[in-house]
């Protein structure tokens, strides 16, 4: 306890007292500080385990703070809207709106569904849907779905859960977050992801356009260099042969073909990355 403010009344004609007490607190683990207000009076009594009776007193803390999970770490890597729904029902969970809070997390599936275009006429469908365009294993669909179920009742029956189920759904929530748009580029500092998708390889090209390649002639291969692994066989003819096609359309002003069927180019300038898709290398 860091300070202490008391406060005591009483209404004397009723018998009636009690006490506030206001503290500055720090948690001995983790050194959080926080406030704690606490309330008795000569009212509140209850049994013990002895069959007596005992005072007890109650005790609001601020902020409020999750008792059952925990938050997820790097929550700035998730996307802004879903980042704000998911905030949203933590802090519903903080102070036990139960029914919001299970409503919240399944706001939040359908957010990440929204982010990743995932459009059907319902939530299952589109659950069903992000597995099968590779985005969940099967096993953290059907988690998806206990999230849909309990949400749903919350919603529709305003069936009220307990917080060791929202606990286990915050849990799912946050290993889902994790995969989707965190470990990924925690990742790229400190181990090679493969490049599976054409907007992947055309941010990594652009991005591994150096200064001293302006007015030379060079084919992809050369201005990948070692990150050419990181790229299938398969994929690499697909997504050249669509770089070249958007070349030609005068996509990129940065360069242009000298030999089509060489993928070879001259480079003119630097690229400008400043709206690329954020993808480190």
């Amino acid at each position: 306890m860091l300070f202490e403010k008391k406060k005591t009344g009483e209404e004397a004609d009723y018998h009636f007292y009690w006490t506030k007490r206001f503290q500055l607190i720090e948690c001995a683990g983790c050194e959080n500080i926080s406030f704690l207000e606490s309330y008795g009076d000569n009212f509140m009594m209850t049994g013990n385990e002895h069959d007596g009776m005992e005072y007890y007193e109650n005790d609001d803390i601020y902020p409020p703070y999750l008792k059952n999970g925990e938050e997820l770490k790097q929550l700035n890597q998730v996307p802004e809207n879903i980042r704000r729904i998911y905030r949203e029902t933590v802090n519903a969970f903080k102070i036990e709106s139960l029914l919001l809070t299970a409503a919240g997390f399944r706001a939040v599936i359908e957010a990440i569904c929204n982010y990743l275009k995932i459009k059907q006429a319902n939530l299952a469908e589109r659950i069903d849907l992000l597995h099968s365009k590779g985005h969940l294993s099967k096993s953290e669909s059907k988690r998806l779905h206990s999230i849909r179920f309990l949400g749903n009742k919350a919603l529709h029956e305003i069936e009220t859960p307990k917080p060791e189920q929202l606990a286990i759904l915050l849990n799912i929530i946050n290993h889902l977050l994790g995969n989707l748009f965190i470990n990924d580029k925690m990742m790229r500092d400190k181990l090679d992801i493969a490049v599976d998708n054409y907007e992947e390889f055309t941010t990594m090209l652009l991005k591994l356009v150096k200064k001293e390649m302006i007015a030379a002639q060079i084919s992809i291969d050369n201005i990948l260099g070692k990150s050419r692994h990181l790229v299938s066989k398969k994929n690499y003819t697909d997504f050249t042969a669509a770089f070249v096609k958007e070349v030609k359309a005068g996509k990129y002003d940065f360069l242009e073909i000298v030999d089509e069927t060489k993928s070879l180019f001259h480079i003119k300038s630097l690229p400008d990355l400043k709206t690329l898709w954020e993808f480190d290398i």
